[in-house]
């Protein structure tokens, strides 16, 4: 089964975000902020995704995807940012950017097509 890290420090955009992740089929972990997702990425979890917000404290979405891309271990995984800022997509290295609300059909076929499972 994929494992999908979701990062939003909204506690109810993770909640539905795992919904919708889980009801799909995914195994789901979830980091409040950009710090907390960095040091999941740094243990010995294995992600085949991230979804990410991109305005959060302590390390925002942009952050964290620079430092996705920047580690060797972690550089391959497809991101999706799911953001309600204006322009945020492209400030960032993510492979998909979607805009607050999302639709979550389109979100589970972004995840799959990333995730070679189309």
């Amino acid at each position: 089964m994929a494992k999908i890290l979701i990062v939003d420090d909204e506690s109810s955009m993770r909640f539905l975000l795992r919904a919708t992740f889980e009801l799909a089929g995914y195994d789901v972990d979830e980091a409040a902020n950009g710090r907390a997702a960095a040091e999941l990425l740094e243990s010995d979890r294995e992600y085949d995704l991230v979804s990410t917000d991109y305005m959060m404290p302590v390390m925002n979405g942009g952050e964290l995807i620079n430092r996705i891309r920047k580690d060797p271990r972690t550089e391959g995984i497809p991101i999706i940012l799911i953001s309600s800022s204006a322009g945020s997509e492209q400030r960032t290295e993510a492979d998909v950017s979607m805009r607050k609300p999302f639709d979550p059909t389109s979100l589970v076929a972004h995840a799959r097509q990333l995730m070679g499972q189309t």
